[in-house]
């Protein structure tokens, strides 16, 4: 049967907007405005376009940002308009359950590109999902693998080693605390080899912080111990927010005591504890403050 005599008027005038966003960007005032973080949701936003219109160019606006070579200025602007969407715009009480299928159908959206038929599936499903239904939704979460949630977001969901784009990831880091949220996670520990970029610390932290997930950032440190390499992972904790990692990582009263201080007791003091002869071990500490 023909797309146009399967899907109505308004699934093919949405998936017509998104593939235009696809394509060309956003070219619209009304597009724009609709993403301005400036504007509240309640506001003059619903005079703009629908909720579902909204949610549906806000995640599509965030998947082309973290798919393509944009500052991270950018990619956390669409990701906190997407949060600003699912937190204050959102009708139902199954709200963060929602957003996370929202945001899986949209990933597939993309991945259809090219193969109408499928997208107009797609978004049908995305315009079904988008009230918050909880019957609906659940499907949807099972279609997909995804465990539902609690809305309180108080679960205890961990991945204690990733990798963004920086190291042996794919992800950029606001990427990778998106999907994160999708898959229900709430603690990331995100590992880096020797050192960290500080503008990809702040941007991992402050993606964090839109989301509600905790993150922990691990440095992997190699030294030489009875002739073989040992590698352990030093992760520091105790930052209030993004702005204190910075000052931290960019402080330069600081940076000969990292090369020198704690990190090197610590090491030497497990070395003597353990009296390992093994060639590789990984060790995780929250040693923090240097004196």
């Amino acid at each position: 049967m023909h797309a146009s005599i399967q899907f109505d008027k308004k699934d093919r005038e949405l998936l017509k907007m998104i593939n235009d966003v696809l394509d060309n960007g956003l070219t619209t005032s009304e597009e724009k405005e609709v993403l301005s973080t400036s504007l509240h949701p309640h506001g003059i936003q619903n005079m703009v376009d629908t909720h579902e219109v909204r949610m549906a160019l806000a995640v599509i606006n965030l998947l082309e940002r973290l798919g393509n070579n944009e500052g991270s200025r950018e990619r956390l602007a669409a990701l906190k308009t997407l949060h600003n969407e699912v937190v204050y715009s959102a009708q139902t009480s199954f709200k963060f359950n929602t957003s996370r299928v929202l945001i899986q159908i949209m990933k597939e959206l993309v991945r259809a590109r090219g193969n109408v038929e499928e997208q107009l599936k797609l978004i049908h499903d995305f315009q079904k999902a988008a009230a918050g239904n909880p019957r609906i939704v659940r499907h949807y979460l099972t279609k997909y693998f995804l465990l539902e949630m609690p809305e309180e977001w108080n679960q205890k969901t961990l991945d204690d080693h990733v990798h963004d784009s920086s190291t042996r990831g794919r992800k950029n880091p606001t990427y990778l605390v998106m999907d994160a949220r999708v898959k229900g996670i709430r603690r990331l520990s995100v590992v880096y080899y020797n050192f960290i970029d500080p503008n990809v610390a702040f941007e991992l932290m402050e993606a964090a912080s839109i989301m509600g997930i905790t993150v922990r950032i691990g440095i992997k440190l190699k030294a030489v111990h009875n002739g073989k390499y040992l590698e352990f992972i030093w992760t520091p904790r105790g930052f209030t927010g993004p702005h204190s990692i910075i000052e931290f990582l960019q402080d330069p009263k600081k940076e000969e005591k990292r090369k020198n201080g704690p990190p090197n007791r610590l090491l030497k003091h497990f070395i003597t504890l353990t009296k390992s002869t093994s060639p590789q071990f990984a060790l995780s500490t929250n040693f923090l403050n240097f004196r």
